[in-house]
């Protein structure tokens, strides 16, 4: 029987992998699409599927809430919405199949990457450094706070998230977790090609108010990453 993990039209992460990168063109169909609300939940288990992720978890508690959160979009945001969490999960666990990660960052991952941008606000207050990561980290903490079991995973998850803002370079890391949040976020724009790239920066451009054309703020994006470096 062929195995899905999205939709009936697309093949298993783990075709998508053997197949790395010429099926590119099969992750940016589905990751890009913004036409149907995508069913967080059922991405989300698919990618843990996909990843192998089979252990009783307390987290797993709370995926079904927190995907609930996430399909939400209160400011009606053109980018920061369902699409880019579905997008920077897929990818998150995309990267991962390229790695063998324990059994708990796992399940951190496909958590940050489905909510590292929750409760966005749209045009962020940019005279308040990580207004919106911290927004985020509020908000996660009060739902999964009492699941993680441990100060120190709790203080491992705001990092990254925070982590997440981009006019700030993050430095080295050396955690796994992180290194794949991070280059996903980023990815998300970036994978796919200069056009698609400038599709989203047209979605961010409508979202955040900016008066000139998409290409000047796609090309500023990508001039901001020489600074910020990738790691994969």
């Amino acid at each position: 029987m062929r195995q899905y993990i999205f939709e009936k039209s697309y093949p298993s992460l783990d075709y998508i992998v053997l197949r790395w990168p010429k099926c590119r063109h099969v992750i940016a169909k589905y990751a890009l699409s913004n036409y149907i609300k995508p069913d967080l939940l059922k991405v989300s288990k698919a990618c843990l599927n996909s990843l192998n992720f089979y252990k009783k978890d307390p987290l797993l508690l709370v995926i079904k809430d927190l995907t609930k959160k996430c399909s939400k979009n209160f400011t009606s945001n053109k980018y920061h919405d369902q699409h880019h969490f579905k997008a920077v999960l897929v990818i998150s666990c995309l990267f991962a199949k390229f790695y063998k990660l324990k059994d708990k960052d796992k399940i951190l991952l496909i958590i940050i990457a489905l909510t590292h941008d929750m409760n966005h606000q749209g045009k962020r207050i940019i005279s308040h450094q990580f207004y919106q990561e911290k927004k985020t980290t509020n908000e996660l903490r009060r739902m999964v706070y009492k699941k993680l079991l441990n100060r120190i995973t709790w203080i491992r998850v705001e990092k990254i998230i925070l982590n997440t803002y981009f006019p700030v370079n993050p430095g080295v890391s050396d955690d796994i977790v992180e290194k794949i949040i991070l280059d996903s976020d980023i990815a998300s724009s970036t994978l796919f090609g200069f056009l698609n790239g400038l599709k989203l920066s047209k979605r961010l451009k409508n979202e955040i108010g900016f008066n000139e054309k998409s290409i000047t703020l796609y090309k500023n994006f990508l001039n901001l990453i020489k600074s910020r470096k990738l790691y994969f």
